[in-house]
């Protein structure tokens, strides 16, 4: 062979053109196999014993239809399961931890600022009040979230630990503050406290494993958001028993067309009642399916607010800085209650999107497809027998 006329063929490969026409030609054969088996068909095109065929069409549609009925719903309520758990667990400790965090690190802000950091000093009515109202209102609001949090059942057993183990540092902390606030006459007691309790309070931007309270609550936020991600997709289960009920849901709906052929043909009936009996098997798949579309966007959306909760931070200092000339105790009293509006935002658009997943409409319609399908495989079965009585009496007395 010359260079023109290309790469030399390998021995015995086929032409690209051959393969296609043998490929096709497997389809059909299979095709045609799958056509015989459904309408009860011998491989040279004749029709099998009526009595014989429908007795087994008896038993196989309604099986089959119970089949999809049986994996839908697990698919169904695999899902629905894991949406619960999102919108009754995971979604309130999310928001909880958020509030916990903000609350702690206002209340840091507020007790620098009565009592002076560095070569601060404390603001001239802490002889009167102290640290004030706003404080200790501030930390007992931290304590209650991280109660709340706890509450919920979204966290692991070592998650709870870690959050009565941070609870108990909250208290520590409003110790020290408190020791700083006692002894706000002295500097080097004053600023000794203040020390303390920062080093034992953080910022929430230390590394991984730090011990300071912030940067647990920070973690725990981070766990929580990858359970949350976790529970938001598609597990093994409920793939598995969706792909498995389409499957059955195709050769349910090809059994019953070539049913439908083999009455037709042997007993010269028409049968719009099979038709209509097998029909509902089928739209339970379709209002299941809807319902598990609004249940995934649901749980995506978790996933999203989860993500903006995280960022929610209450700024500080030089970041905190406002309009030109604006007091900076005033642009970081801003700055929380934008953090507070972001946080009570996300809860709300959070619990709106999911409590129409806990729709008492949308559970009824669920459950009367599901009733609807099963009443229509059994009739399938039914419907069978009532064709195939004759031929049963007949072999009765023939037997």
């Amino acid at each position: 062979m010359d260079g023109r006329s290309g790469p030399r063929r390998r021995a015995g490969a086929l032409p690209r053109g051959l393969r296609r026409l043998g490929q096709r030609a497997a389809w059909r054969s299979a095709g045609r196999a799958l056509w015989h088996w459904s309408s009860g068909r011998t491989a040279t095109d004749r029709r099998r014993s009526t009595g014989q065929f429908l007795l087994g069409r008896m038993v196989l549609l309604p099986a089959l239809a119970l089949a999809v009925l049986a994996l839908a719903a697990t698919a169904y309520f695999t899902l629905d399961g894991r949406t619960e758990r999102l919108r009754d667990r995971y979604a309130p400790a999310l928001v909880e931890l958020t509030h916990a965090r903000v609350s702690l690190t206002v209340a840091r802000y507020e007790a620098e600022r009565r009592l002076g950091t560095d070569d601060g000093k404390p603001l001239p009515q802490t002889d009167l009040v102290g640290l004030g109202e706003r404080y200790p209102s501030l930390v007992t609001e931290a304590s209650q979230s991280l109660n709340n949090a706890a509450r919920t059942g979204a966290l692991r057993r070592a998650q709870e630990q870690e959050v009565r183990v941070v609870s108990g540092l909250v208290v520590a902390y409003d110790n020290w503050i408190g020791w700083a606030n006692s002894h706000h006459e002295s500097d080097e007691l004053r600023r000794a406290g203040l020390s303390y309790a920062a080093g034992l309070l953080g910022d929430g931007t230390g590394p991984a494993g730090s011990t300071a309270v912030l940067d647990r609550v920070r973690a725990l936020e981070r766990e929580l958001r990858a359970d949350a991600e976790r529970l938001s997709g598609w597990s093994a289960l409920p793939s598995a028993t969706a792909v498995a009920a389409l499957l059955t849901a195709l050769v349910f709906a090809f059994a019953v067309v070539g049913t439908l052929d083999f009455v037709r043909g042997q007993l010269r009936v028409r049968s719009p009642l099979l038709t209509v009996y097998a029909a509902p098997v089928l739209l339970v798949l379709v209002v299941l399916a809807l319902g598990v579309d609004g249940q995934h966007r649901a749980r995506e959306h978790v996933g999203r607010t989860a993500d903006r909760l995280g960022e929610v931070a209450v700024p500080h200092g030089a970041s905190a800085a406002g309009a030109p000339g604006e007091d900076l105790t005033s642009a970081e009293i801003r700055g929380e209650i934008r953090a507070g509006a972001a946080i009570e935002k996300e809860a709300g658009l959070l619990a709106a999107e999911l409590r129409e997943t806990r729709s008492r409409e949308w559970s009824l319609a669920a459950g009367l497809s599901l009733g609807l399908g099963t009443a229509g495989a059994l009739a399938c079965g039914f419907t069978l027998f009532h064709y195939n009585r004759r031929h049963l009496a007949i072999q009765w007395r023939t037997a």
